[in-house]
């Protein structure tokens, strides 16, 4: 009888090997994910939560066929609404619908009123047509829609740039207002961001007279994509709106300032450093603005609870995409800026942590107008108090664009 073979143990130091190797990969799986996530340029699609009127408290100031948006009425209408994760949002919301002939329609509400476990009750500020029980709607903080929606005539228009021509809305601007047709100011939307995102603040700049450009960037949605198809963290998405800038000028802009959002706002900060045309420039709007993204890996790494991989994302981001991080990184250079700014941020912003604006601001005094905005989230400082933040948008702008350069 032949004698049995046993199947001999892997020794411990196997074992130790297989399990750190196992262990390796999981990690470096992980870091190459997060940084993957971090960097990569996907067509932006917004959850809209499925939202109905479920009531209408008071009268309304419209009746369906009227298309002009009204003044605040007293006392104003109220909508109860299915309550979700963009009904509840503090501050102003936007509702979008249809109409029955497929008409987008818009109105705006106030912050909430009264909530219950499945409702939420806004004031209406105003309407472009009546609301009707029962019927869906499509809510944002941020915006939806073009500038049609909020009254202004506009155009589609292509901005010449390194990697093709960038979609951008252009509202002219002269017509009654307070300064010259030959200032613009060029908004630029944030990461992952929309042109929508601008028209909370675009009828500010109409009623001032300026002419707005709201552009797009490399791989941004709906703009020309680069071979590698990745953000950069505005480390040479600054050329585009130098692009914009010489458009703007080509088409009889004088005086011209920048407002970013978010990453937008990054972008506006390394055009200052990079571009030729920085010094053209009037003045600077930064609205919750990324000023150094290490920290920011961070501060997500904690957020997320993967806080040992932060290095590790960093540098998988550098070996995936070359981003320079030192490039992008304007704490670093705060003594440099000479442009006069007004910057907005939010208290509870989770994107871009209060902090990390508070001290670019408290370094520069003699040239940054700092507001912070309490329970603002990422973004939406406007939306906490509009005819607050528009006043002190337009006394800027008017400031800057007289040549006046002090800070605060």
């Amino acid at each position: 009888m032949k004698p049995s073979r046993r199947l001999s143990r892997p020794r411990p130091l196997t074992l130790v090997l297989l399990v750190l190797g196992l262990s390796g990969t999981a990690i470096v799986t992980v870091g190459w994910y997060f940084a993957d996530a971090l960097v990569w340029a996907s067509p932006v699609r917004r959850r809209i939560p499925s939202t109905r009127i479920l009531g209408l408290q008071g009268e309304q100031p419209l009746t369906p066929e009227s298309r002009r948006i009204t003044p605040h009425s007293s006392p104003a209408p109220q909508v109860i609404l299915t309550r979700n994760a963009a009904t509840t949002r503090p501050g102003v919301l936007d509702l979008e619908w249809d109409d029955l002939d497929g008409v987008p329609r818009f109105a705006q509400l106030g912050p909430v009123l009264t909530r219950t476990r499945r409702t939420v009750t806004r004031a209406v500020r105003w309407q472009q047509a009546a609301l009707t029980v029962g019927h869906a709607v499509r809510p944002t903080t941020v915006g939806l829609g073009t500038p049609a929606s909020r009254g202004l005539a506009y155009q589609d228009v292509l901005v010449p740039a390194p990697h093709g021509a960038m979609p951008a809305w252009l509202v002219p601007g002269g017509a009654g207002g307070a300064v010259a047709d030959t200032d613009w100011i060029i908004v630029t939307h944030g990461y992952r961001g929309l042109r929508q995102d601008a028209l909370r603040v675009l009828p500010t700049f109409a009623r001032l007279g300026l002419s707005s450009l709201t552009i797009t960037y490399r791989n941004a949605h709906g703009a020309p994509r680069t071979p590698q198809g990745v953000y950069k963290l505005s480390a040479e998405e600054w050329e585009d709106l130098e692009s914009a800038v010489q458009f703007a000028q080509a088409h009889g802009a004088r005086r011209i300032v920048l407002m970013g959002f978010s990453m937008g706002g990054g972008i506006t900060l390394a055009f200052l450093r990079y571009s030729a045309l920085a010094p053209r420039i009037a003045g600077v709007v930064l609205d919750s603005p990324p000023l150094e993204w290490r920290s920011l890996i961070r501060h997500f790494a904690r957020r997320y609870y993967v806080r040992p991989f932060a290095r590790l994302v960093e540098y998988l981001t550098v070996l995936k995409s070359g981003q320079d991080f030192d490039a992008i990184d304007h704490h670093s250079v705060m003594d440099q800026f000479q442009t006069p700014m007004l910057l907005f941020h939010g208290s509870t912003d989770r994107t871009v942590p209060v902090a990390h604006v508070e001290r670019f601001a408290h370094a520069r005094p003699d040239i940054v107008e700092y507001h912070r905005v309490e329970g603002a989230e990422h973004i939406r400082p406007w939306n906490m108090n509009p005819e607050w933040y528009e006043a002190t948008l337009a006394r800027f702008l008017r400031r800057v664009l007289a040549g006046e350069t002090s800070g605060t």
